[in-house]
């Protein structure tokens, strides 16, 4: 007879589930997405001139090298191609769903905020409009809209 308090052993453990093709190809996808990412936003980082080195490279608007501006450039249309493809062989129904629907309300929120921005600016009645900042909310609208479809 086993008592109740006997700590589990390896045999008792379920085995493990090998990680499916989908899985590993979804997973390298959204890895080879964060770190040309974390790559770029390194080196924008670096790069940066003007300003000083604890300036968050991302929120600013100032020069950048030539260099760095090729190079980043490449770097993030080839990486979004690659992770996108990958991304896409691996997706099921459920996750295409909700990515086809979060990029529609980024879509909406760019064509809702892009145009509304320009024409009060055109009347002085906001800043020049900031394209990064709207590719921003746009991602924010995008990521939001994203988590609430795949995990409610």
């Amino acid at each position: 007879m086993v008592s109740r308090g006997a700590a589990m052993t390896d045999v008792d453990k379920p085995a493990k589930r090998p990680m499916s093709r989908r899985r590993k190809c979804y997973l390298t996808a959204l890895g080879l997405a964060g770190l040309f990412g974390g790559i770029l936003g390194a080196w924008m980082q670096v790069a940066q001139s003007g300003g000083s080195a604890s300036d968050l490279a991302m929120l600013s608007n100032g020069p950048l090298p030539t260099n760095f501006a090729i190079g980043a450039s490449i770097i993030w249309v080839v990486g979004m191609i690659l992770s996108l493809i990958l991304y896409h062989r691996s997706v099921d129904d459920h996750e295409e769903r909700a990515y086809l629907w979060a990029g529609t309300a980024a879509w909406y929120t760019i064509t809702l905020a892009g145009p509304t921005w320009w024409v009060l600016h055109r009347a002085s009645l906001a800043p020049t409009p900031d394209l990064m900042l709207v590719f921003v909310g746009a991602l924010a609208v995008n990521l939001l809209v994203w988590l609430w479809l795949k995990y409610r």
